[in-house]
């Protein structure tokens, strides 16, 4: 992300910024790009419990910011709900389960309507610009 990215650690960050952009009221997650740091090996050996990351586009019918991009590191879980447009936000914390290691702090999490993260950060940015149906993350799907 580019250097206009903002922060977010603690509760009262993740409060700020979804009062930014409006809880997400008649929203959309237009796009989701999961990197699951798991996995197996040439040899068939499995590195489990790793972190995953989450980069995600989400698009408002609101200006100032009509889109942003997010990054969500540490993942611990995350639901995806593709039917329900988000009417609404609220945010929890919730302690990492044993041996997550996120450095004693509080897991964050962020539901969108029927949709979840669970994560250690996140970064965002103001993507306005991103708007529309062109794919931002990945070539379209044949």
């Amino acid at each position: 992300m580019s250097a206009d990215r903002i922060d977010v650690r603690t509760l009262d960050e993740l409060d700020a910024f979804l009062n930014v952009v409006g809880g997400f009221h008649d929203g959309i997650i237009k796009e989701v790009h999961w990197v699951n740091n798991d996995h197996i090996c040439e040899d068939l050996s499995m590195l489990p419990y790793q972190r995953a990351r989450v980069r995600m586009l989400v698009q408002r019918q609101r200006k100032n910011p009509s889109a942003v991009e997010l990054v969500f590191e540490d993942v611990w879980r995350m639901r995806l709900d593709t039917l329900s447009f988000i009417f609404d936000s609220d945010l929890a914390a919730e302690e990492p389960p044993k041996g997550f290691g996120a450095d004693g702090l509080p897991l964050l999490v962020l539901k969108m309507e029927s949709s979840e993260v669970v994560f250690a950060q996140m970064r965002w940015r103001d993507a306005s610009e991103w708007m529309g149906t062109e794919l931002r993350f990945a070539p379209a799907m044949e």
